[in-house]
This record gives structure tokens, C-alpha cells and sequence, in this order.
């Protein structure tokens, strides 16, 4: 007999009525086969045994096998039978329940309302012989098909909410306000029973996600009058700055490739009431300069700035330029995204070789919760000293090898160690183990001690070469616990001129930056830049010295006339 397999394009959905030719005509005679198709309402798949549901969605089942003496449909207890007259409109699956557990259709919808693994089977029986059937006593031939359905609960919110205490000002603890489980439905309608949680405007809540049902893999917070009102950490912590009453909700998410997709939120039934502070209201953290514009933070939302510019001082000095004076404020402004961060525009420019310190005295800067800014010693003012005039994946070290001589070539585009890299054991080579940003850093590592090598940075000036001037030159360096290199140098090959790094006092075990300023005449595109190590240098390091090197910078520092 002739064992014919039809495979034919069929896209089910839940909106497309579900059919084969009955009428076929078998080209070479009768035959039988044993094949089906199954949809979840995206598309049809042919021989598809194992899937992945959301709980309450159902999966039609089609057994298309040709020529079969009786066939069946089996589900387990927890599962349903939906007749045929359901369709994609439909969205409470009730009145199509048909009973039972075994049905002889062609066509099976099942409806799954348990989570957990459920099996359904088909089983046929056929006159002659087909791929792995069984014979039976009365000379017909059995085969059955389980298929394995894997249904995915809803995910279902928890969480828990943390205040802190501070009655120890200096060593502020927290203490839990508010658990939410998996077993509580809170509605809105019900919030004159919910508990309130008071707090002071600048203080925090931690919220902690504790949702287990339903495979999460993550979660969304809301928080109206938050900083920030949204996050999707699984533990956050937020500042409520506004005074006033609060709610919040969040998300449980199951997403990904792997795993059938599924959002449901949830209310958290805690009033948050945000009350006048009564800590001092300050400027907070670093005072930093970009695009001329002095930004700084303070410790509550600003209500209102209004003609507060002669306040403050800003005073600019350049030793080499000779410059020692104050640069007046021209507008003062609250951050139009953030009313914790006060933003001074400066009536002349300044440069990324001037000082710059901030001081504040007199003004009447007032917060949401009617406390007064206090004034503040002049205070140094961080730099943006703008970009870096390599290019950023070479410095980095972010390209693998693309070419041959991989290892001579330490694994990475515009670098090239040579036959050192083979006969030393590969003490330079990139690596993706670690790393200060991007997805890469080139590691330098010797067994006993220190090996003299150089990493040639043959792609350094590329394209356009560098112009003269002075830049602040800088890396992000990594010494493992146990380092004790003493330096490095990196050596421009025209100009001819070295560079020395003293890394001995760096501390181990973390990522810091060195830098230092260089003047140099105008460097032609192609030379090289190398990072070399040298034994004699380094004579009290022994046993394994490792380190890693990541963002090589090179800024142009600009001089004020």
C-alpha cells in the first residue's frame, strides 16, 4: 500500500471556519494516514505535539487522517469540550461547554481552566498498518498521540510596602507598612477602609514585588505624586515630594518568546498622605554644568522661582588664562521634568578648563511644603567636558575580531599584539567576563607576575586623525584583588611621546578612573597608540597579575582666551 503524507497550508484562527475537502480523491487509490493540525487562535500547526496556553483559552485540535476505521478525542476531567459554534467574537466560553470528557468529532475544541501540565490524546484506528501504530487482537491497527499542554495561570500581584523610621535620624530603619497577597482583590470602591501610611514631603516608601502565581517575569509599579511614578524594579524605592493623598497599583507580567504573554494589575489598598516636612530644605548631591546650564537638586519639589538669579554666585577662574572672576546668573528655572532640580542659565560662556563654584545666599526659594532654601557655601561645579574624539567602539574595545590571527590580533578590530600573544599565553585579550560599559574590555592577565608585552592600537587616530591641542586623556581600569602592578604607559608612535600611569595606590576589586592632561602636536590618521606593559617596571609584582581596561577617552580641552 502506498504511505502518502499530505501536508497542506492551513492557517487556523478562532475567526476561520475550520475544514478539509471531503471529497479528496487519493491519487494513486485508498491509503490511510494518521495526521492533524492544531490553532490557539494565531495560526494552524501541522504535527504540533506540545504548547503553551494562558489558563481559560482553549486550543482546537483537528484530525485530519485519512481513511481511519473510528477515532477519539480524550481530555482530562479539568478540561471542556467547546462545540463548534464557538468563534473569536466569543469571550465567556459557558454556554458552548459540551459534557464529557471523550468525543469522536473531527474537530475538538478544548477549553483549559486548570494551570499545570494536561494531557489531551488522540487515538485512531486503521484497517492497515500506519507509522507507529500497534495491532490489535482483531487484526486492525491502534495509534495514539498525546498532546502536551502546558497552561500558564494568571500572574496575580503581591506585594509588600516599606516606610522608614527615623528615630534614629542617623540610622533610619525600615518598617513594613502594608503586605498585599495573591489571595486579596482590592477595589477602589473600598478605599475608606484602606489603611493610610503618613510621611513627610522628601521621604521614601520601598515597595517590594512578591508575586509568585502564574511564572511571572516582571512587574510594573504606579505611583501617583512618586519620583518616579512608574518602575519596574523588583524592589524600588520612591520619593513623594507633592503634598497631598495618594494611591498606587502595579502590574504582574509574564512576556518573552518562551512563555505565553499575560498582564493583570492590581490596586494597593494603602492611602499615602504626604505631610509638610520638617527637615531643612537643601541643596542635595553634586552641582554639575552642561550646555553652560548649572543644574542642582534640593531636597523637595519647588513651588515657584521667581527673580531669585542675583542669589546666586557663580564665580569661574582659569590659571593659565589668568581669569579670576563671577559670571552673572541670567535666568534661574525650575527643570520642566523635575521640580527637585533647580537649572541656572549663565549670562557668559565658560569653558571645560575653567573652576566653577556655586554659592546660594539670601534668596527666597520656597518648596511645595512652604520651607525656605537654605543658603550654601560656595560649592565646586562638575564639568561636562564634552566627547570623546575616538571612536567610541575601538575605544571601548567592543569589536571582536573579524578577520583571521585572532589571537595575535587580542580578539579585537584595530588591535594587534603579534606572535608575544601566542608565546605568552595571551596576556592581552578582550574579554566580555567583565566590563566597565558596552559588552566588552581587553584584559590583561600574566601567571607569575609581569610579562612584557604592547597591545598596538592600530585603528587610534582613525579616520580623520587628531588635531593639536591638550586633551584629558583617560581609562576605566579594573586591578583584580591581589594586583600589584605598579604602572603602565601608553606610547604615541608620531608624534613620538609616552604616557605614564602610576596605578600602585588604585584600589582593587573595582572600577576607577585615571586621567591626566597631554599636549600634543596634530596626529596624521593610522598611527598607532600602544598600551604597553613592561617587566622591569613592575619587578615587586608576582604571582597572577590581572586587569582590565575599558572607554579609553580622549576630550579636547579648550582654552580660554
Amino acid at each position: 500500500m502506498k504511505k502518502i503524507l499530505i501536508i497542506s497550508l492551513l492557517f487556523l484562527t478562532l475567526g476561520f471556519t475550520i475544514g478539509c475537502e471531503d471529497d479528496y480523491e487519493a491519487p494513486f487509490g485508498d491509503y490511510s494516514s494518521f495526521s492533524w493540525y492544531t490553532g490557539d487562535g494565531v495560526a494552524a500547526n501541522f504535527d504540533l505535539t506540545e504548547k503553551q496556553i494562558n489558563i481559560d483559552n482553549y486550543i482546537a485540535f483537528y484530525d485530519v487522517s485519512q481513511n481511519a476505521i473510528s477515532h477519539k478525542w480524550t481530555i482530562p476531567a479539568s478540561c471542556n469540550f467547546l462545540n463548534k459554534e464557538i468563534t473569536d467574537k466569543d469571550s465567556i466560553y459557558t454556554p458552548f461547554i459540551i459534557p464529557g470528557t471523550e468525543s469522536a468529532e473531527d474537530l475538538a475544541n478544548v477549553l483549559f481552566v486548570e494551570p499545570g501540565i494536561q494531557e489531551v490524546v488522540l487515538t485512531n484506528v486503521f484497517k492497515d498498518s500506519v507509522a507507529n501504530s500497534s495491532k490489535l487482537s482483531d487484526g486492525s491497527w491502534e495509534v495514539e498521540q498525546k498532546f502536551t499542554i502546558d497552561v500558564f495561570d494568571n500572574p496575580n500581584p503581591a506585594c509588600e510596602v516599606f516606610k522608614y523610621d527615623y528615630t534614629d535620624p542617623l540610622n533610619p530603619t525600615l518598617v513594613k507598612v502594608l503586605t498585599l497577597t495573591q489571595d486579596q482583590n482590592p477595589s477602589e470602591e473600598e478605599i475608606d477602609t484602606w489603611q493610610t501610611v503618613s510621611i513627610e514631603a522628601g521621604q521614601d516608601l520601598v515597595y517590594v514585588d512578591k508575586s509568585t502565581q502564574g511564572r511571572p517575569t516582571g512587574r510594573k509599579w504606579y505611583l501617583e505624586g512618586a519620583k518616579p511614578e512608574t518602575s519596574g524594579g523588583d524592589t524600588t524605592i520612591v520619593k513623594y515630594n507633592k503634598l497631598g493623598e495618594f494611591t498606587s497599583y502595579m502590574e504582574s507580567i509574564r512576556a518573552g518568546e518562551e512563555v505565553p504573554k499575560k498582564t493583570i494589575s492590581k490596586i494597593i489598598p494603602l492611602k499615602i498622605e504626604v505631610l509638610p516636612s520638617t527637615a531643612p530644605f537643601v541643596r542635595t548631591g553634586k552641582v554639575s554644568i552642561a550646555d553652560n546650564v548649572i543644574s542642582f537638586s534640593v531636597t523637595g519639589e519647588v513651588a515657584a522661582l521667581v527673580q531669585q538669579e542675583d542669589f546666586f554666585t557663580v564665580h569661574v577662574t582659569n590659571e593659565i588664562a589668568g581669569f579670576d572672576q563671577n559670571i552673572a546668573v541670567s535666568s534661574a528655572k525650575i527643570n520642566s521634568q523635575d521640580a527637585t532640580i533647580i537649572e541656572l542659565t549663565l549670562a557668559e560662556p565658560v569653558y571645560n578648563t575653567d573652576t566653577i563654584r556655586l554659592a546660594y545666599s539670601g534668596g527666597n526659594i520656597v518648596s511645595v511644603d512652604s520651607r525656605v532654601l537654605d543658603d550654601f557655601e560656595p560649592t565646586i561645579v562638575t564639568m561636562d567636558l564634552g566627547s570623546n574624539v575616538l571612536v567610541e567602539s575601538w575605544a571601548g574595545f567592543e569589536n571582536a575580531s573579524s578577520s583571521g590571527n585572532t589571537t595575535r590580533k587580542a580578539d579585537c578590530d584595530g588591535y594587534w599584539v603579534g606572535a608575544a600573544n601566542d608565546n605568552l599565553g595571551l596576556p592581552f585579550y578582550r574579554t566580555t567576563d567583565k566590563f566597565y560599559a558596552g559588552e566588552a574590555s581587553m584584559k590583561y592577565e600574566s601567571a607569575d607576575g609581569v610579562v612584557t608585552v604592547a597591545l598596538q592600537g592600530s585603528d587610534f587616530s582613525k579616520p580623520n586623525g587628531i588635531e593639536a591641542g591638550t586633551y584629558r586623556v583617560s581609562y576605566m581600569v579594573y586591578l583584580e584583588p591581589g594586583n600589584t602592578m605598579k604602572t603602565f604607559t601608553n606610547i604615541i608612535q608620531k608624534p613620538s611621546q609616552e604616557i605614564v600611569w602610576d596605578i600602585e595606590n588604585l584600589p582593587r576589586g573595582e572600577w576607577v578612573e585615571i586621567s591626566q592632561d597631554i599636549t600634543t602636536t596634530a596626529i596624521a590618521s593610522g598611527v598607532r597608540f600602544d598600551l604597553k606593559i613592561v617587566t622591569s617596571n613592575n619587578s615587586d609584582a608576582v604571582g597572577l597579575q590581572k586587569m582590565y581596561f575599558d572607554n579609553l577617552s580622549w576630550i579636547k580641552l579648550i582654552p580660554r582666551s
